[in-house]
């Protein structure tokens, strides 16, 4: 009876095929990363991985705040087309 029951339980992670395009999205988004200068790379791995604010990264790297935010817009736009192209 317990098997009969456990059929019945409904399995919410991902199907191997979804489980598969994620895995190739996000080592796109990583082989496009590694693309990036490493100052730049840095920054969006810290804005988006570790949760910095470009406030938070503009200290950091000892840089005003509207060098932070252009370096990071500027990065994303590359990632952009680096992601769009594969």
């Amino acid at each position: 009876l317990p098997q009969e029951a456990a059929d019945h339980v409904a399995d919410d992670g991902l199907r191997a095929d979804e489980a598969m395009i994620a895995d190739q999205d996000r080592a796109r988004i990583f082989d496009c990363l590694q693309q990036l200068d490493p100052r730049t790379a840095g920054s969006i791995r810290a804005a988006f991985f570790d949760g910095l604010t470009y406030a938070d990264l503009a200290e950091k790297a000892a840089v005003p705040l509207g060098t932070m935010k252009t370096w990071v817009r500027r990065g994303l736009l590359r990632l952009k087309d680096c992601i769009g192209d594969g």
